[in-house]
């Protein structure tokens, strides 16, 4: 595993900035192009392998981001999607090009051989990229329904692992610290399963308390507030295991429960998703779901290049499984 040491040799700064950057110290003065640096150092060099196969392909592929590039140094879910993607493509000979749906400029985008779009989009966005008539992906939620290739993660079967573990090891009283997120275009409330299946299996065992759901806008300084919030609501009744909806949430979290000297986790065990490279330089070390958002990324490569290929093919849903990181937040 790569170290901070390693990071910043790298990408040509000092450890102590590589640190601070990686754990969101907003009291930190360096430009976006530095902090965005370091976190695509600190992801990549965690590839466990590199595809090394001659170029056999020359496609132009645009990858469409429904998140402005501020909004995604704030929390890297995306990110580690668009890495895997310029890795398969790169192994495969196709060049992509990132922009953000609100600057699509039609006569530029027609010029592709194809659209991978990475985030959640409503009807009118989705019917817009379609529009364009080029054939196309979707990352992070299921669009069948507009007949289009699709790959999210499965965020239902963790969410139910974790609540099991929790009260395995004595836990009962478990919160949530969720991200909010709306569409660009229609401003439309967007589903998240995780905290739909953690309603209802805690429901089904009689442990839900909608006391301990907090929400608000993925990113460190939003996990912060909400725990902070959390604390001074529930104060000796703060829940001894919460489920955080992303790691970089976890990061702000964790700053307050420290700020408030609140131990973790012997007085509340955290659990977060992601699995970013930051999970594993927080102190403690972040338990956390790994989203394996390198594979999603990989996978729509593959699937975009197939439908480019044959257009009249059947639409698929890709799931991509996770797995549970054990480290030292959680008991």
């Amino acid at each position: 595993m790569a170290t901070i040491k390693d990071v910043a040799n790298e990408a040509g700064v000092s450890i102590s900035t590589v640190s601070r950057i990686l754990n969101f110290d907003d009291t930190l003065s360096v430009g976006d192009d530095t902090r965005r640096r370091v976190l695509e150092v600190a992801e990549k060099l965690e590839y466990k392998k590199r595809n090394k196969r001659k170029p056999k392909l020359s496609n132009q592929i645009a990858i469409v981001q429904w998140h402005t590039d501020k909004e995604e140094l704030s929390d890297l879910y995306y990110l580690q999607i668009q890495y895997g993607i310029e890795n398969k493509a790169s192994s495969m000979g196709a060049s992509i090009e990132r922009i953000t749906y609100e600057s699509i400029d039609k006569s530029h985008i027609k010029s592709f051989d194809g659209i991978i779009a990475i985030g959640k989009f409503d009807h009118t966005e989705v019917t817009h990229l379609k529009s364009f008539g080029l054939p196309m992906i979707c990352i992070g939620e299921n669009y069948l329904r507009y007949n289009l290739d699709c790959i999210r993660s499965d965020f239902e079967t963790p969410v139910r692992k974790i609540i099991d573990r929790f009260i395995q090891n004595g836990i009962e009283d478990i919160g949530m610290i969720a991200g909010r997120e709306i569409t660009v275009t229609e401003k439309q409330k967007v589903r998240d399963p995780r905290v739909e299946t953690f309603n209802q299996y805690l429901s089904s065992k009689n442990l839900y308390n909608k006391n301990f759901v907090y929400q608000g806008a993925f990113g460190p300084d939003s996990g912060f507030a909400l725990m902070s919030q959390a604390i001074a609501d529930l104060g000796d009744s703060l829940p001894h295991g919460f489920m955080i909806g992303s790691d970089s949430m976890a990061v702000g979290a964790l700053r307050s429960l420290q700020q408030h000297n609140i131990d973790v986790p012997k007085r509340t065990s955290i659990i977060s998703f992601n699995d970013v490279a930051i999970a594993k330089y927080t102190s403690p070390a972040l338990t956390t779901v790994h989203v394996h958002t390198e594979l999603m990324g990989e996978r729509a490569i593959e699937l975009l290049l197939q439908r480019i290929k044959n257009p009249k093919k059947v639409p698929e849903l890709v799931i991509i499984g996770t797995e549970l990181m054990e480290r030292e937040s959680s008991l």
